[in-house]
């Protein structure tokens, strides 16, 4: 029964229990390892937002093709994916995208560039969605990486 209570009162986003006491925190504690203090948000604006990336790989040739960064392993792709959800929070975006970049260069050896886009998917509300309003991929993020060829200034020396 005090389960039920849990899942109803998170679908219904009302907070039971508050407080520090042992009864709190165990009530707490069971809800969020059983799921039951979910807030059970399925539908917008709760839902986290769907996002891809793409890779826009130049070659020296001028021919361009795009690489979508699947692996045939799902394990990997469900670990692309989690980066692709923390690529949102503005404070490492540079740095991932470097090393996307870097990805798609050991994977395109004679590439020139890449270009690494980030897109999300707008969800319109569902009065707009009933008139016909599409879901759209806005782009969010762009930048683009040359390749360059290690010069003898780069390379560091190594004393025998």
């Amino acid at each position: 029964m005090l389960h039920l209570l849990l899942v109803t009162c998170g679908a219904l986003h009302i907070r039971l229990f508050q407080g520090t006491s042992a009864v709190n925190t165990w009530v707490r504690g069971y809800a969020h390892w059983t799921g039951a203090g979910s807030r059970f948000s399925f539908f917008a604006p709760g839902v986290s937002p769907a996002v891809r990336v793409a890779f826009d790989v130049e070659h020296p040739d001028g021919e361009r093709l795009q690489d979508d960064f699947q692996f045939d392993n799902s394990a990997l792709n469900v670990r692309v994916y989690a980066m692709l959800l923390r690529f949102g929070l503005n404070d490492g975006q540079d740095k991932m995208a470097r090393a996307w970049a870097a990805a798609m260069f050991g994977r395109h050896a004679d590439a020139r560039s890449v270009t690494v886009r980030m897109e999300m998917l707008e969800v319109p509300t569902m009065e707009a969605h009933r008139e016909g309003a599409p879901l759209v991929w806005t782009e969010t993020y762009r930048a683009v990486f040359e390749h360059r060829l290690a010069t003898h200034s780069d390379a560091q020396a190594v004393a025998p």
